[in-house]
């Protein structure tokens, strides 16, 4: 018998189907495939729990960020305050100006070398 193409019967074509899909040649395909494919998953897997960690660690440090800025704006308040203002000038000892005098300058005359 001839082997061309045109003259194989359908039970013959479906034959050499199922012999090429049960060949050594395609299953070693698949193998290579299925490795190749579960690879590249486990290291997407690992990379993006790489990136979340990252993540959690950057939402920790905005926490702790915006805790600190808290903290300073409320202690700024404080120091603005009136009432603070006050206790710290008594602290530095300085004394009330009862008597004030303003120095006038007489002509516009400038002292030369």
């Amino acid at each position: 018998m001839v082997s061309c193409p045109n003259h194989l019967t359908l039970r013959e074509k479906k034959c050499a189907w199922q012999e090429m899909l049960l060949g050594k040649t395609c299953r070693i395909f698949c193998l290579i495939f299925v490795v190749v494919f579960g690879l590249l998953y486990v290291l997407k897997v690992s990379t993006l729990s790489a990136k979340g960690c990252e993540i959690t660690d950057l939402e920790k440090q905005i926490q702790t960020l915006q805790n600190e800025n808290q903290k300073l704006e409320f202690e700024i308040a404080t120091n603005r305050s009136m009432k603070s203002i006050e206790e710290r000038l008594k602290s530095m000892n300085l004394v009330v100006a009862d008597k004030i005098e303003y120095v006038t300058i007489a002509g516009n005359s400038i002292a030369r070398k």
